[in-house]
């Protein structure tokens, strides 16, 4: 999310609602931010975000409870993978995010992404499959269609009044971009791009990685390798079920927001069920 707030800025400097603020909104987590700082502004936003020690969902404090997991895991991951997460772990650990100079902040965000990619491809290379494997996977898309959601909520619903302009063609050609999605989108759409188009790919697409329905049926396949799943299996079906019947590129604004606030809150839901069965 860092990493698209920068990018668009970067885009769109004369676009006064593109501010930081939104980030710490969509996460709904303003109540910790605010016992810290004042104002929203980008330094506080990105060390919050990056090192908050009262933020639980802060990139440090990640970091650190992945360390702790991986070490009572390490002799069933494979070995490239624990070399992965030292490499993120010290790329983080390496300098304070307050003593990067802002030039060099997207860089190094983008870094962050690339080794956390890193990561994963090890898993997904070199793990055997099985409830291992599974669980990995279940954690990394619950956190995909949670995120991405977020991301749709943050960027194109919830703008300040501040707003001087409509996003653009431009502006969703940038989001797409950044999502990694802009040459999967163009097989399916050659003309000019809209909201609609763009909602509805990164929504309902079943065959591009990145929507939120093809997290959803990776969720379902996870799961149903797993046993007592029945009933977050349920859950996600349900949820599923809206996605396959809704027209977003008829919602307005509200009604996408609320659609996918709902979403979010299911999300968790589920989150709580997987714990309440396996942890």
């Amino acid at each position: 999310m860092v990493d698209v707030n920068l990018e668009l800025i970067l885009d769109f400097p004369i676009d006064h609602s593109l501010n930081w603020k939104s980030l710490i909104d969509t996460l709904d987590i303003n109540y910790i931010y605010e016992k810290k700082y004042k104002k929203y502004n980008e330094e506080n936003v990105i060390n919050f975000l990056f090192e908050g020690k009262t933020n639980y969902s802060s990139m440090r404090n990640c970091l650190d409870m992945a360390k702790y997991n991986i070490e009572n895991v390490r002799d069933d991951l494979p070995k490239t993978a624990s070399i992965a997460l030292n490499h993120l772990y010290d790329h983080l650990n390496k300098e304070s995010i307050s003593r990067i100079h802002k030039r060099k902040i997207l860089p190094h965000v983008t870094e962050t992404v690339n080794l956390t990619q890193e990561f994963f491809s090890s898993i997904n290379d070199n793990l055997s499959r099985g409830y291992e494997f599974e669980f990995i996977r279940l954690g990394r898309f619950l956190e995909r269609v949670d995120m991405i959601s977020r991301i749709i909520d943050c960027l194109c619903i919830t703008k300040s009044e501040k707003q001087t302009y409509d996003f653009s063609s431009m502006e969703w050609i940038s989001l797409l971009s950044i999502l990694s999605a802009q040459d999967a989108f163009r097989k399916i759409s050659k003309g000019e791009v809209d909201r609609g188009e763009v909602i509805n790919f990164l929504l309902k697409n079943d065959s591009f990685p990145r929507s939120l329905t093809r997290c959803l049926s990776i969720l379902r396949l996870c799961l149903e390798s797993l046993p007592n799943n029945e009933n977050i299996i349920l859950k996600i079906r349900s949820l599923r079920l809206r996605f396959d019947v809704s027209n977003f590129d008829k919602f307005d604004d509200e009604k996408l927001h609320n659609f996918l606030d709902k979403c979010q809150k299911d999300l968790t839901s589920i989150d709580n069920l997987v714990e309440q069965n396996y942890f």
